[in-house]
């Protein structure tokens, strides 16, 4: 719960193992509580009246705010903030109750230890202080019997603890962080084609089906496919930097020539697509034709020489039938290599998204 200025923001990984520790506590504490229910009642446990209705009724809250999150994950904090003061509340009053334990002021170690872990340090220090006075309220009324020496042990352990608890918490976080923006870069690297730096085909797939999903019902997209033309003479004639250096400036060029909204991505090979959002076929065609221009228009500087590239595009919309990712694709697909047929740099709508244009 830490949120002073300057602290780093916990990755998500780490609300989420603070939620599934804090279930682990409520539910050990269940068990205790409900195996110290039945002796209790039964006398064979001495906690006394007091201490016997207590038990009870925080068995009860334990199993409310173990629903209320079981049923609610989003409510992880709420629930931290009822559980630990009414368990804190509970260990307090066995100090005063519970006699026949004299070990009773160790309940407060794995409290704080729950607390320093689930809702941060700030608290878990006020839950310290706060069980310091506890005990020396409960030494001075004379519930709890100790020696000097073993009251000043109780009080170092349980301060050493805190500052452990607070290293180590500390410590995971930012172990923790460290994973999230590690997988987080793999991630971006999986979803990147290394050369262009566009999105690659499984990026691209997945942007296409969030429109697909959501989108497409309302307002029409189009994909286009984009192939640069007589790649395999290039690649021969400059080699593989020469190929690097055209794809590279046709990727440029058509990041450049797009509108904010669209998706440009490598797919592979010579190959590149882009996503059209919100856009008719007859928009779409306009863009299109403007990026085979664009193409056309565009030099690329290969050692000596000044080379002149051109590109097929083929062209499909969301309005035709049966319009899912795997059909697009396969479409504007067709409809590049047709433009190839034709001749090459060209635009070529596909066939049965043809009659969006009458």
């Amino acid at each position: 719960m830490d949120t002073q200025p300057g602290r780093k923001t916990p990755a998500p990984e780490t609300a989420a193992l603070r939620r599934r520790f804090l279930m682990t506590v409520m539910v050990a504490a269940l068990v205790w509580g409900g195996l110290m229910t039945i002796p209790a009642q039964m006398g064979w446990v001495p906690l006394g009246p007091a201490q016997t209705t207590n038990n009870s009724l925080f068995l009860v809250l334990n199993c409310v705010l173990i629903v209320i999150l079981w049923r609610r994950p989003g409510s992880f904090l709420p629930v931290a903030l009822i559980y630990f003061p009414a368990g804190f509340l509970y260990i307090a009053a066995a100090q005063f109750n519970v006699h026949e334990d004299p070990l009773r002021m160790l309940l407060f170690y794995p409290a704080v230890g729950a607390i320093f872990l689930i809702l941060g340090g700030l608290a878990a220090w006020i839950a310290i202080l706060a069980a310091l006075a506890v005990f020396a309220a409960a030494v001075t009324s004379g519930d709890i019997q100790v020696t000097p020496l073993a009251a000043s042990t109780f009080v170092i352990t349980l301060c050493v603890t805190g500052l452990f608890f607070h290293a180590f918490r500390a410590q995971a976080i930012n172990a923790l962080n460290t994973i999230s923006a590690q997988n987080a870069a793999l991630d971006a690297a999986a979803r990147q084609d290394h050369l262009t730096h566009l999105l690659n085909l499984r990026a691209f797939r997945e942007t296409m089906q969030g429109h697909v999903a959501h989108g497409h019902n309302h307002h029409a997209f189009c994909v286009a496919f984009v192939d640069v033309d007589h790649f395999k003479a290039i690649n021969d004639r400059h080699g593989h930097a020469g190929g690097d250096a055209v794809l590279v400036a046709v990727a440029r060029t058509l990041t450049g020539a797009v509108r904010v909204q669209d998706v440009v991505a490598r797919i592979g090979g010579e190959e590149f697509a882009i996503l059209l959002p919100n856009t008719p076929l007859p928009e779409a065609l306009a863009i299109a034709e403007r990026l085979r221009a664009a193409v056309e228009a565009m030099r690329v500087e290969i050692a000596a020489e000044t080379l002149a590239v051109t590109v097929s595009v083929g062209l499909e919309t969301s309005r035709a039938p049966l319009a899912t990712v795997d059909d697009m694709l396969q479409a504007a697909d067709a409809a590049m290599y047709r433009a190839k047929e034709d001749g090459r740099n060209r635009v070529v709508v596909a066939s049965r998204a043809a009659p969006a244009l009458l």
